[in-house]
């Protein structure tokens, strides 16, 4: 509890500590993935074990640090404008109403 009051009393420390706790989270993460990823065992049940704590633990990744998140914002520049206009170009419109043919219809009824 005194290191935590402390801790509040001195927020640069704190902030030290917070990086130095995440980058010790993420290097134990690493190595233990690279553990129970490669591990070499022919028992079906071991390696349903090995594969359950390797989900574990990338579980915990997500939720001590936004490194193995999968949810991670994404900034986009979207530009919002739309643009409406009505322009009168006679000369770029095609006739088509010459074109319509009566097609007779196949019913023998």
């Amino acid at each position: 509890m005194k290191f935590y009051a402390y801790l509040k009393k001195n927020p640069e420390l704190e902030i030290k500590i917070t990086e130095a706790r995440k980058y010790g989270v993420q290097t134990l993460i690493d190595k233990l993935l690279q553990v129970f990823k490669y591990q070499e065992i022919e028992d079906p049940n071991a390696i349903l074990w090995i594969r359950e704590k390797t989900k574990f633990i990338t579980f915990l990744a997500n939720k001590l640090t936004d490194l193995y998140s999968d949810n991670k914002p994404i900034k986009q520049n979207i530009d919002q404008k739309m643009t409406i206009s009505w322009e009168d170009n006679q000369d770029d419109l095609i006739d088509v109403s010459e074109d319509i043919v009566d097609i007779p219809s196949d019913n023998k009824d």
